[in-house]
């Protein structure tokens, strides 16, 4: 079903728009059409599924691994290339693999999770160039991602109202963010300040002010909702 003013999506308990608060009319064909749905008794395991799921790729990593570490010592009797295909596939284990054994899985600790994983692939990387960027540069970078990225999980997960402060607020913070980032490029590789910060920043704060006083302002909110369907 869909609002018959503004065009919304609406769920089939619904008796009126929650967007423009216009009455559902439903035809009776309709009614006893939901009437005689049956549903089970019992949802599927979806826990139990994702779990077997889980088990194979692992058995297929492990299995991957091996296969690079064979190949590498029975051709260079060294790991060589094989360092970073494996390092590969422990960070795709990270990202898609390991949250298949939880029935609930924290954003939070996974998002942590992964940077760490990153963190340790690009410091293999640093040591295996012997390159001189991880400390100053790498690591500092994986920080302020992981950093902005659990602060946005815990002000949309968290924060139950003020929707468009929130947001805004998230995008100004990423946009001062790639200030600090160019202030370790700049003392890595000894390059320019303010070169393409700035405009990161200005378009960041821009962008957040904007959703800031779309929040403030009640009839631009209204326009905005029903614009994009939020």
């Amino acid at each position: 079903m869909y609002c018959v003013k503004c065009g919304v999506k609406l769920s089939d308990d619904l008796n009126v728009c929650p967007l423009c608060h216009t009455k559902v009319y439903y035809n009776q064909e309709h009614i006893a059409v939901n009437k005689e749905k049956k549903y089970p008794e019992t949802m599927p395991n979806k826990y139990h599924d994702n779990r077997s799921l889980a088990s194979i790729l692992t058995m297929l990593s492990l299995l991957a691994t091996s296969i690079i570490l064979i190949l590498c010592y029975q051709l260079y009797e060294e790991i060589r290339w094989g360092g970073y295909a494996i390092l590969s596939i422990g960070l795709l284990y990270c990202f898609f693999i390991l949250p298949l054994w939880f029935k609930k899985y924290n954003p939070i600790i996974s998002t942590i999770i992964n940077h760490i994983a990153i963190a340790l692939f690009l410091l293999y990387v640093n040591l295996k160039t012997g390159g001189n960027w991880f400390l100053s540069f790498a690591l500092p970078l994986t920080i302020i991602i992981c950093f902005n990225a659990v602060l946005a999980i815990i002000l949309i997960k968290y924060v139950s109202k003020g929707g468009y402060f929130v947001a805004g607020g998230i995008i100004i913070i990423i946009g001062l963010s790639s200030m600090l980032i160019e202030f370790f490029q700049h003392l890595t590789f000894n390059s320019k300040m303010f070169v393409w910060s700035l405009y990161v920043v200005s378009c960041c704060t821009i962008f957040g002010l904007f959703l800031i006083v779309a929040g403030i302002i009640k009839p631009l909110k209204n326009y905005l909702n029903k614009r994009f369907f939020i």
